[in-house]
């Protein structure tokens, strides 16, 4: 008998997943989980609330809660890739940290889980580029792993929020208050870039943004550092989470 995906998740305490098949995705997310798995057929994306109260917390502890739930994400990522192996089932893990690239100047993961997770189900990207959740509002962390595991696109999407198998409608109202309170004006006709970021520009001068594009596209670089990156990541504090705590749905169906 192979492996029951949703009894997993519920041992693991992961409160969203879906089964995404890869033939189902736009050319750029296919394209980049066939070069992650050859033989990709399908991801398995999944993701845990982070509670209303730690935003609400100082940045030092708002930073712990989240990188504790992002390394039970990675385990939990890893951990199905292993059994899914032992399973004969070929499966990889997409990195938490490193590596990442660039993409029309902008950076982004090897696989883009926030496209994959809308297109399972798991809810809509608004305008802040947040998946947006009816249940967890824009207040959920992501992982997953790119598999040959096959699944129909009949059958993808069956572990939503609601674990009903109703996907999200758009959720994004447009009302720009995220843009309007972003401090360091991330927030372009192109797209929300990263280095504008206030939490990013506390670690990163502008004047170094170019030379950290330059090794961001190096992907022996990356490769090289991405041992350290839990390590810088747990030095770093989340300064600002404006854009997320504004949304008319920061709560979800919660509050």
């Amino acid at each position: 008998m192979g492996l029951d995906i949703r009894a997993f998740f519920i041992e693991e305490g992961i409160d969203v997943f879906s089964e995404v098949c890869v033939a189902s995705l736009p050319d750029a997310d296919r394209i980049d989980a066939e070069q992650m798995l050859s033989s990709a057929r399908s991801v398995i994306v999944f993701g845990k609330e982070v509670p209303v109260q730690a935003y609400r917390m100082t940045p030092r502890e708002q930073t712990r809660v989240m990188l504790r739930i992002a390394g039970e994400l990675d385990n939990s990522a890893k951990r199905l890739a292993r059994l899914l192996n032992m399973d004969h089932i070929p499966a990889l893990s997409i990195p938490l940290y490193l590596p990442v690239r660039i993409q029309d100047g902008r950076v982004q993961g090897v696989v883009r889980l926030k496209n994959i997770a809308q297109a399972g189900g798991l809810g809509s990207i608004g305008k802040s580029s947040v998946l947006l959740s009816t249940r967890y509002g824009p207040r959920l962390l992501l992982s997953g792993v790119v598999t040959s595991r096959p699944v129909s696109e009949q059958d993808q999407g069956n572990g939503t929020s609601d674990r009903t198998g109703n996907p999200d409608p758009g959720l994004c109202t447009g009302c720009e208050r995220c843009i309007n309170v972003c401090p360091g004006g991330a927030f372009g006709p192109d797209g929300v870039d990263a280095f504008r970021c206030r939490t990013v520009r506390a670690w990163i001068a502008p004047p170094l943004v170019p030379l950290l594009k330059w090794m961001l596209g190096r992907q022996v670089l990356l490769k090289c550092a991405a041992p350290l990156a839990p390590w810088i990541a747990r030095m770093a504090t989340i300064r600002c989470s404006l854009c997320v705590m504004e949304c008319p749905l920061f709560c979800g169906d919660q509050c």
